[in-house]
């Protein structure tokens, strides 16, 4: 059976930096999470709030990047599940290519990654 571990994460805890190699995905169990993206001033711009239940970390995956395309900081104490980046790549290696293809459009709109 596959049983997602968790991890503790500590408050103003960097989970993951934008462009880093792609790695594991996340459930938020507790808490939240904010994903910054890095501006041409070197500053942080927050681009969203992931709340407890909401999957992050995975978009890059999806999109095909082989590099994560936001900070993820948490706001309070927070708990996450992990999902391997294996299981995450064998979930999308078996996604319908159409479909795939549809969440890659979508996710690609210009404000969601601007």
């Amino acid at each position: 059976k596959n049983v997602l571990s968790s991890m503790s994460i500590e408050k103003d805890q960097i989970i993951y930096e934008e462009g880093e190699p792609v790695g594991d995905g996340y459930i938020l169990s507790i808490g939240t999470v904010r994903l910054f993206k890095n501006g041409s001033d070197g500053k942080l711009t927050e681009k969203q709030t992931v709340n407890s239940m909401q999957v992050f970390g995975v978009w890059s995956s999806v999109l095909g990047n082989n590099v994560r395309l936001f900070t993820a900081k948490a706001l309070e104490k927070s708990s996450a599940l992990i999902i391997p980046k294996a299981t995450l790549d064998k979930k999308l290696s078996t996604l319908d290519p159409f479909l795939r293809l549809l969440f890659r459009q979508a996710l690609t709109n210009k404000e969601n990654f601007e």
